[in-house]
């Protein structure tokens, strides 16, 4: 079977990458001939994974990314199509030649509601980073019934068993808090952080924080905290690196606007840390809240998780290694061969089941927007990436 994954960027940090490199990897391994379009990287990847790349930037607009994608991918056929958080499904799926086509959707972005509500036709099924986005799909897309819009949990590398140690009591010493992931404004809101340690200043609580990962916020935190000792950035990590950091850590601390399931966060849990995390309605609260509901909080309510960390710091360890030993036992659901099996399991059903995708999808009509450059959409014309009309003949 021939597989095309369509996703903006490979080359860079972050959570679908992470998952684009499961699918190339066990895609192949499962007997799928499988390849990804990453349209913003490089026209050819320098690694040996089957990526290629249009060259996009924030100059590029609709019209002229038609262009592009519809030359690079005439006179291709694939079996099945795979967007990745259904980006440029709206104005590139009318020109991609796919028997069936698949939506995965890895967070719950701004305007997913609306952008679900212009794709009724163009999939077969969805895979989904929560069972609530799921749902959501399902109530914004007729076509799609509970079989073909699934919850399916984001897939993690594992924690080598010998940095799943235990830590020591955090009582008399500073709490270790971190964040993993991209150290970006975007999303993950990591400015937030600067009122958090002030707040955790004004409330004498000790502590050391750690930012594992770069992003473009990370020179304006390095600013911001030039002068605390306490404060340390990683930079981007990898393999033992990676996993020596996170067994420090007491606590990962998420400030975001909106999430899946966070795989760094899942990845962090494994290696035994304690989440904080704000109630944002997404994956991640479930996740936290099944293992202790403490552990939550309103977005922005830097006094909360001061709270928190105060009330835990006096509790009985056993309470907190618990907390630990949960996080593991429910992370582990998370690996990647189980992810990739109850993938391949809905890739077959989805090839039982009749076809609900129209090909071809009537040819895209043209909108005033689709000659302002991406930056431009993305400041002042989001829903614009999710425009559909059928073209008048």
């Amino acid at each position: 079977m021939n597989i095309r994954h369509y996703f903006t960027h490979f080359s860079s940090l972050g959570g679908v990458q992470s998952i684009l490199n499961t699918h190339l990897t066990h895609d192949a391994k499962a007997g799928l001939n499988t390849s990804l379009l990453a349209y913003f990287d490089e026209k050819q990847s320098s690694g040996k994974l089957p990526v290629s790349g249009l060259q996009w930037n924030g100059w590029t607009n609709i019209r002229k990314a038609r262009k592009a994608f519809k030359k690079n991918e005439s006179g291709t056929a694939h079996d099945c199509c795979v967007y990745h958080d259904l980006w440029g499904m709206a104005f590139l799926a009318d020109l991609d030649s796919c028997s069936l086509r698949i939506g995965a959707i890895h967070s719950h972005w701004p305007h997913l509601e609306h952008q679900l509500s212009q794709l009724d036709g163009f999939l077969d099924g969805v895979f989904c980073d929560s069972q609530d986005i799921a749902d959501l799909a399902t109530k914004h897309i007729p076509s799609l019934d509970s079989e073909r819009a699934i919850h399916l949990p984001v897939p993690i590398k594992t924690c080598p068993p010998e940095f799943q140690t235990q830590r020591a009591p955090m009582e008399n010493r500073p709490i270790r808090l971190g964040f993993v992931g991209r150290v970006d404004h975007l999303q993950k809101r990591v400015e937030r952080f600067i009122p958090l340690v002030k707040v955790l200043e004004r409330e004498q609580i000790p502590f050391e924080l750690e930012f594992l990962g770069s992003g473009t916020a990370e020179a304006e935190l390095k600013q911001a905290f030039q002068d605390k000792r306490n404060v340390l950035f990683h930079g981007r990590q990898s393999g033992l690196d990676y996993w020596r950091v996170l067994s420090t850590w007491d606590y990962v601390v998420y400030t975001s606007d909106f999430e899946g399931s966070p795989l760094a966060m899942q990845e962090a849990l494994n290696a035994g840390c304690i989440p904080i995390f704000p109630r944002i309605q997404c994956g991640g609260d479930k996740v936290v809240e099944s293992i202790h509901p403490d552990l939550l909080y309103q977005p922005e309510d830097y006094a909360s998780i001061a709270k928190t960390l105060k009330k835990w710091q006096a509790m009985p360890h056993q309470n907190a290694e618990q907390a630990r030993n949960k996080g593991i036992s429910i992370s582990n659901e998370y690996a990647e061969d189980k992810y990739h099996v109850k993938f391949m399991a809905f890739l077959n059903r989805i090839q039982e089941l009749p076809r609900l995708s129209r090909h071809p999808i009537p040819p895209r009509a043209s909108f005033w927007t689709d000659r302002l450059p991406f930056a431009a959409l993305r400041r002042w014309f989001p829903k614009a990436f999710f425009n559909y009309r059928a073209k008048e003949n």
